[in-house]
């Protein structure tokens, strides 16, 4: 059975993520996190992980419990937001701008579909319509930043073992970028349909993207990227990332660190 733990800090965390299973108290838990986070490396999490496969522990349970883990350290330790730590040209910190840049692009979006749905009649020259336009532009910009999500900062994280976690946003993504397409087929079909029809398919949409993007986005930010600051700690890593994104290119203000 010692064997099998491997060593003193993949064993200890084995049987933290089992208490957090049973329903411990959260506060003494985190504490506990936040301590434990700091003597325990990649390997560790990956050797703690299979322990619980191998007791029995489904692999979503697994999944989910390393990053309750991962979450409660970082809480405790008071880092609510990642960019506070990172260098000025940290990947990560331009990843973040760009998720506040796309919230302001979903909040434009809701402006302009609430003042069309006021509207009795409008055309492709009117004033609303071209706020429209231009932020469905913006809003397809959006497909670089996730192009380098998936290709890139995705591919080091299963290398972590966040398997799942990458998993579930990549999901998100194939919505998104099937709803941004939506819009801008809408968009171009304007004159092809009535503005009754096109008011419905609006407010639909705008819906849809609003409520998967700001989820989406907000649970990157809170979980998935404050996991990988915790997990990847070479800094040379986090600069190859940086190299492959720069080649990709940057979304909305082409930002670059």
């Amino acid at each position: 059975m010692v064997n099998k733990y491997e060593n003193n800090q993949a064993r200890t965390l084995t049987r933290f993520l089992k208490r957090i299973n049973k329903g411990e108290d959260p506060m003494l838990l985190r504490r506990e996190a936040n301590k434990l986070l700091t003597n325990i490396g990649p390997k560790d999490i990956v050797i703690a992980e299979r322990n619980l496969i191998d007791d029995g522990y489904s692999i979503q349970i697994v999944q989910l419990l390393s990053a309750t883990f991962m979450l409660m350290g970082i809480i405790e330790d008071k880092r609510k937001d990642p960019r506070a730590s990172l260098p000025a040209n940290h990947i990560l910190r331009t990843v973040l701008v760009e998720h506040d840049l796309i919230r302001c692009f979903v909040a434009d979006l809701n402006d302009a579909t609430e003042a069309i749905q006021q509207m009795e009649e409008l055309t492709d020259v009117n004033c609303e319509f071209r706020k429209l336009a231009h932020v469905t532009e913006h809003l397809n910009i959006i497909k670089e930043h996730i192009l380098r999500e998936d290709d890139v900062i995705f591919p080091y994280l299963k290398k972590f073992g966040k398997i799942s976690l990458c998993q579930v946003a990549q999901g998100d993504h194939v919505v998104v970028n099937t709803v941004v397409d939506d819009l801008t087929r809408l968009i171009l079909s304007f004159n092809q349909i009535s503005f009754k029809e096109f008011k419905l398919g609006l407010a639909t949409i705008t819906e849809h993207l609003s409520s998967i993007v700001l989820e989406h986005i907000s649970q990157e930010d809170i979980l998935l990227y404050p996991i990988a600051l915790g997990m990847i700690t070479d800094k040379k890593i986090w600069s190859q990332m940086k190299a492959l994104c720069d080649d990709i290119g940057y979304c909305c203000l082409h930002l670059k660190g």
